[in-house]
């Protein structure tokens, strides 16, 4: 989850260095990102070190005389085990964690928020040392025993010739680590906003302006004024594993505004349709704890062709002009899903499919609206909310940005209603609450004029786009407000399925919320989208392949 919080500081740092007159590789470790691999494989500790060594090969047979490696947080951890035999020239380690141990420490306490935020009560479940519950991942014992016992201090090697350690107060290192660096002979920088890069939803990250100057400036006086030419060998397709097949996966820039995309087709031309899935928040087309990446690979392993991309402005692809980056529902991003449409089908928008979580799936109702599609997948869609001048109008839900209403008056109102449960006829009293409030919402709809989120999905219906729409409680609840009847009259007249799963979280980061949103997605996927008889890998708890077989009908 830090590694999508700190994505766009990344790429910044990447082109603040590429300025610069560096060659600058940002690597996904295996298992993570774009690349291969999945949490569930063996051996995932070695596997991130060859990562690493891999991206300074990949360097030095660009022509890169002198080898220097930035990791931040965990990526600094690994970074420092993976220097011996690199032979570095410079090292630049950014907040290190002191263990994997206090690194799944940190994430489970962030889970723990995340799910309090929510007003979602965890689940119980194995003891701290073998609880794989952090968000995002759900890591085999395996990995978690592997990753307990790496510690910074106990790293090879002398490192680097030179080696910059970034740190900060928020977070101050231990004295082990302050050891291990004394003793790599590491300078030492202040880091004054890295609690804002890693310790905060996507949403809330910034770029660390401050610190990226300073890493950069360090850098230039490392390496100083020498050039030498490169030539970086890449491919623009490859193959990889999902489940026990091969699918083909290409880098694609869509359009006359050279759109980012990561296309994901049947390694066999089976394809009936074309999944294009769309950017949760500011999260990029990886999707929300890597989910998009999974699915893709899934669904294409099924005969299905998806796209993964990023609408202008977030994650790889360029902003337009004049616009701002990281800008969540830009108001030309109906025009870029068009031209990603246009790109990948040629205009033949009846065999395309789109997916968004949040502000994605707004996204993907808005774009079907626009112009037909065959089918729309919209997960815990959020509808913009209208707020006066001058306050936040981001229109977002869920742990982006909680329901509006304070820690005290939600405390105070679950208060009110446990004492509530025990007056006989509480549920009537209830009932006849929430009805109140469906009138008071159908008068502001049909007779004040004020939109409704379900007038929207109701469109559907009339414009022939068949319709999954999965969403938790507190959603479906926003969804319905007045207009449960409109909903029901939706789902008797078209092939529009709404799916309400309470305790599921927002952003569909638990393995426990993905358990029940997962088999629903897929199969209406499968059944929409996939060839006709293809065999598709049957699923285990998360979704993922498992290896079985079943045919798949209309």
């Amino acid at each position: 989850m830090e590694a999508q919080g700190a994505g766009r500081a990344f790429r910044s740092l990447g082109e603040l260095l590429q300025a610069s007159g560096f060659l600058a590789l940002q690597v996904d470790y295996d298992g993570t990102g774009d690349s291969a691999g999945s949490d569930d494989d063996p051996g995932r500790q070695a596997a991130w070190l060859a990562s690493v060594h891999s991206g300074v090969g990949l360097l030095r047979s660009a022509g890169a005389r002198r080898a220097c490696v930035v990791g931040l947080r965990m990526g600094a951890t690994l970074a420092a085990w993976a220097a011996e035999g690199c032979d570095l020239e410079a090292l630049v380690l950014w907040e290190p964690c002191e263990s994997g141990r206090s690194f799944l420490r940190e994430q489970k306490l962030l889970r723990s928020v995340y799910l309090s935020d929510q007003w979602i009560k965890p689940e119980g479940g194995p003891g701290e040392d073998e609880a794989p519950q952090v968000l995002g991942n759900a890591y085999p014992p395996e990995t978690l025993r592997e990753l307990a016992d790496l510690k910074f201090a106990s790293c090879p090697g002398p490192l680097a010739r030179r080696v910059l350690a970034v740190l900060s107060a928020q977070r101050p290192a231990r004295a082990a680590v302050l050891e291990r660096l004394s003793g790599a002979g590491a300078e030492v920088a202040n880091a004054l906003e890295t609690e804002d890069v890693t310790s905060v939803w996507p949403l809330k990250s910034v770029v660390p302006e401050a610190t990226l100057g300073k890493i950069v400036s360090w850098l230039e006086d490392v390496v100083g004024t020498e050039m030498a030419p490169v030539a970086v060998k890449t491919r623009q397709r490859t193959t990889v594993r999902a489940g026990d097949r091969e699918v083909l996966e290409e880098i694609s820039r869509m359009g006359p505004h050279e759109l980012f995309a990561v296309v994901t087709t049947p390694s066999l031309p089976t394809a009936s349709a074309t999944v294009l899935m769309l950017n949760a928040g500011r999260i990029d087309h990886t999707g929300p704890g890597r989910l998009w990446v999974d699915l893709a690979r899934q669904w294409a392993a099924a005969g299905v062709r998806v796209a993964r991309a990023d609408v202008s402005g977030l994650g790889d692809s360029p902003s337009r002009p004049g616009r701002a980056l990281d800008v969540v529902r830009p108001p030309e991003a109906v025009q870029d899903v068009e031209e990603m449409v246009e790109a990948l089908c040629a205009g033949d928008r009846s065999r395309v499919v789109l997916v968004g979580l949040c502000s994605g799936a707004h996204l993907a109702v808005q774009a079907a609206l626009a112009a037909p599609v065959l089918g729309v997948v919209a997960l815990n869609v959020v509808f913009p909310v209208e707020t006066p001048p001058g306050e936040d109008s981001s229109g977002e839900a869920g742990p982006d940005r909680p329901p509006a209403r304070s820690r005290s008056l939600a405390d105070l109102g679950a208060g009110v209603r446990r004492v509530a449960s025990h007056v006989p006829g509480h549920h009537l009293l209830g009932a006849a609450g929430r009805r109140a409030a469906d009138v008071k919402w159908w008068l502001l709809h049909h007779v004040m004029g004020r939109p409704a989120p379900a007038f929207e999905l109701a469109k559907l219906v009339d414009r022939g786009v068949a319709a999954l729409v999965v969403c938790g409680r507190y959603e479906g609840r926003l969804l319905s407000l007045g207009e449960g009847p409109l909903l029901a009259r939706a789902q008797r007249r078209g092939d529009f399925r709404l799916v309400v799963l309470p305790g599921t979280d927002h952003t569909l980061l638990t393995r426990e919320t993905r358990d029940k949103v997962l088999p629903v997605v897929n199969e209406w996927v499968f059944r929409h989208a996939a060839a006709p008889g293809h065999v598709v890998p049957g699923e285990g708890p998360t979704g993922r392949p498992s290896g079985l077989a079943q045919p798949v009908g209309r």
